[in-house]
């Protein structure tokens, strides 16, 4: 009974034989095609040298006829026989080279049954190559004489001239049939090779979809298989090793996790009256007591007072289900009170009873964090209202402020101007013509002054501009007046031709904090340019104010000024405001370097 071959050996029997086959038919085309083309060429190797030899006999032709030519005309005997030898010695080549075309003629024409073209050529050739050879003997006969006959000379010298043109013309029509006949050849040659090359590729497409692809697709679903199977195998090992090595880590997590449990968790195991069954090491140490713990109820171990201590055996007994948990003050033998939180859940057994598991954390420093994050809050609350309290009186103190500084400039100036008109009306005498136009003049001036005055107190107040048109059509006239009145180089930039609307408490303030920022330019930073400049985003409205002043040291401004003096209550102000809206307020100076103050707004969402 014969045993079934193994796979590798199938396999490399059926490669072996699909190998064989595809091989051998390519060899065999191969050396086929080979010992065709080589004969094919075998039959071809004379050509080139044919084809030589006939260009060669043009060439002596002419050179025979010009050497006779010559000779005719020779006086001297020495150079006579010198050129007598030449011309025999190309005579002599030229009919050799004759003869050896003739030859190769009829060895042409022994293996064809029909006369080629070439034959019928030299056949016409003949008799002018036998004129020439024969005249040229005779001439050279004639010139060896002593005494040359002219005439008979004359008549060779001319059967020469009439049949070596007759002779050429048609040698050339020879050259060029042997070389349209080696043409020919040449094209059917590669015409075979084509068509040898053409069966080649369609034997390697046959053999590719009839042989090797099946093949192929064969290999490669058994190596598919084979992979598979392996995967599978490598995949089921791995998964055992893997479940071994997890099974060995679990045991040792579950060591190190009762170990862990023991030394650092607060944990007991009781009954639901609260009598402990076992009970964590570090538990028994806080709790200090000895291993003797078996049957004593853990609410008396922790010493607590009676309603903790009612309330903890409740739990403990109502304990159901679910986890229960509860924060527990006590206090330890060593007088140190603790907080724990102690969670309670029920854990059933196999056998349907049930036991209570007690874990407990220490929750001290909580606690006691707990309670100083309260001490913190109140006092920081308290603070807070300090602050506000201090902020709302600063607050008055300045709107005092202000609405003396208005008085006084109303007294100081629009007041002691319009006294100033009353007494030059009432000192007008129109009797003395020339004295009333001069104080009609003053008068004029005056009222000026006091208009200009009266523009620039109410104008301090609120300006018509932001209400009706907006920030930006604001700040925009404020620079433009204050330049004016000031005589300073005030310039105004709205860099992104910002003209977006705000509610009107944001307006106020900002243009506030800039006139505010500005007014300090103007006052005490001793400068002669000022810039205003609006840059805004989607999400963003920036106004800076860069002047190029003196300066000053912002480590010398009190974060919160003590009173209304001046160098810490504008700056002050500034900052409330751009906190009142939300805002941020950014102050960049440097002594003798000039200021920056930016203002930032976030810009709501529409």
């Amino acid at each position: 009974m014969s045993t079934q071959e193994p796979l590798d050996h199938q396999t490399f029997s059926r490669l072996s034989k699909i190998y064989i086959i595809a091989l051998g038919a390519i060899a065999l085309f191969t050396i086929g095609g080979q010992f065709f083309i080589q004969q094919y060429l075998n039959a071809q190797i004379d050509d080139s040298r044919i084809i030589n030899i006939s260009g060669r006999q043009r060439m002596l032709s002419q050179k025979l006829s010009k050497e006779i030519l010559l000779l005719s005309y020779l006086k001297k005997n020495q150079a006579k026989d010198q050129y007598i030898e030449d011309i025999e010695a190309t005579l002599d080549l030229w009919k050799e080279s004759h003869e050896v075309l003739s030859q190769y003629n009829e060895s042409i024409q022994q293996d064809q049954k029909h006369i080629t073209e070439i034959r019928k050529m030299f056949l016409v050739l003949a008799p002018y190559f036998q004129e020439v050879l024969e005249s040229s003997r005779q001439v050279i006969k004639l010139i060896k004489n002593d005494t040359i006959h002219q005439e008979k000379l004359k008549l060779h010298l001319d059967n020469i001239v009439l049949n070596e043109s007759l002779f050429l013309e048609q040698m050339d029509a020879i050259v060029f049939q042997y070389e349209k006949e080696a043409q020919q050849k040449v094209s059917s040659l590669k015409k075979i090779e084509y068509l040898l090359f053409a069966l080649i590729i369609l034997i390697l497409i046959f053999e590719f979809f009839l042989l090797f692809r099946p093949a192929a697709l064969s290999i490669k679903k058994t190596i598919s298989n084979l992979l598979v199977s392996q995967q599978k195998a490598e995949d089921m090992a791995s998964r055992a090793e893997e479940l071994r090595k997890r099974q060995d880590k679990n045991v040792q997590e579950l060591l190190s996790l009762t170990k862990a449990i023991d030394q650092t968790l607060l944990y007991a195991e009781v009954d639901e009256f609260g009598m402990i069954l076992s009970l964590g090491s570090r538990f028994a140490k806080l709790l200090n007591i000895d291993e003797n713990y078996e049957r004593k109820n853990i609410a008396d171990l922790m010493d607590l007072g009676e309603i903790q201590k009612n309330r903890l055996l409740d739990l403990i007994s109502q304990n159901k289900g679910g986890v229960f948990n509860e924060e527990f003050e006590f206090e330890t033998t060593s007088k140190e009170k603790i907080w724990l939180d102690i969670s309670i859940l029920t854990v059933y057994k196999e056998s349907g009873s049930s036991e209570r598991l007690v874990l407990c954390s220490d929750i001290s420093k909580r606690k006691e964090a707990q309670n100083e994050i309260e001490r913190l809050n109140v006092s920081r609350y308290k603070e807070k209202e300090e602050l506000q309290k201090s902020n709302a009186s600063q607050i008055v103190e300045a709107q005092e402020e202000e609405r003396k500084r208005i008085a006084k400039e109303i007294h100081d100036s629009i007041g002691q101007m319009l006294t100033a008109l009353k007494f030059n009306i009432e000192s007008i005498n129109l009797n003395n013509i020339e004295n009333a136009f001069q104080k009609i003049e003053g008068l004029k001036q005056l009222s000026k002054d006091l208009i200009q005055g009266t523009r620039i107190a109410t104008f301090n107040l609120t300006p018509p501009e932001l209400k009706d048109y907006g920030i930006s059509t604001a700040l925009q006239k404020m620079t433009k007046e204050l330049s004016k009145l000031t005589g300073k180089n005030i310039i105004f930039e709205n860099k992104s031709n910002f003209d977006q609307r705000f509610d009107s408490l944001v307006e106020t303030n900002l243009y506030r904090v800039t006139q505010e920022a500005v007014n300090n330019s103007i006052k005490y930073a001793q400068s002669d340019y000022i810039m205003i400049a609006i840059n805004h985003s989607d999400l963003l409205l920036s106004i800076t104010i860069d002047d190029n002043g003196k300066g000053f040291n912002l480590e010398d401004i009190p974060s919160k000024p003590g009173n209304n003096a001046e160098g810490g209550m504008g700056l002050f102000f500034m900052k409330e405001r751009m906190n009142y809206i939300n805002g941020r307020l950014f102050i960049n100076s440097s002594p003798n370097q000039g200021t920056r103050v930016t203002l930032n707004y976030t810009v709501p969402e529409s």
